[in-house]
């Protein structure tokens, strides 16, 4: 995925500093593109995402959501998320981050904290 046009810190919790970054092509006055991402950054400078909300070219470019957070081999792309934007899929990760947060830490447990 291409660089973030911004990202800001939601707040640190259980040891991870959660943050949301936003990318949108072209440009934000016309968006043929998105994704908005909920990650951490490792202690090494790796970016882990936990869960983002795209248009990528699945199912014909519909919105979804992809769930890093769940298990390794489980399905995680869902077509079933009521957003239409990325301004929503914005509100969306962040009405939802830390059940995320928590989803991922109970899956993946703590080893990506180091």
């Amino acid at each position: 995925m291409a660089g973030f046009d911004y990202t800001y810190e939601i707040q640190e919790y259980r040891q991870r500093t959660y943050q949301i970054g936003v990318r949108v092509d072209p440009s934000f006055n016309t968006v043929e593109s998105f994704a908005v991402v909920l990650f951490f950054r490792r202690a090494d400078g790796e970016r882990v995402t936990v869960a983002k909300v795209d248009n990528a070219e699945h199912d014909e470019g519909r919105i979804h959501i992809d769930r890093h957070y769940r298990e390794q081999g489980a399905e995680t792309k869902d077509f079933d998320i009521d957003v239409t934007s990325w301004e929503e899929a914005e509100e969306y990760l962040l009405e939802r981050w830390r059940r995320y947060a928590d989803r991922y830490e109970e899956t993946h447990g703590t080893s990506h904290v180091e």
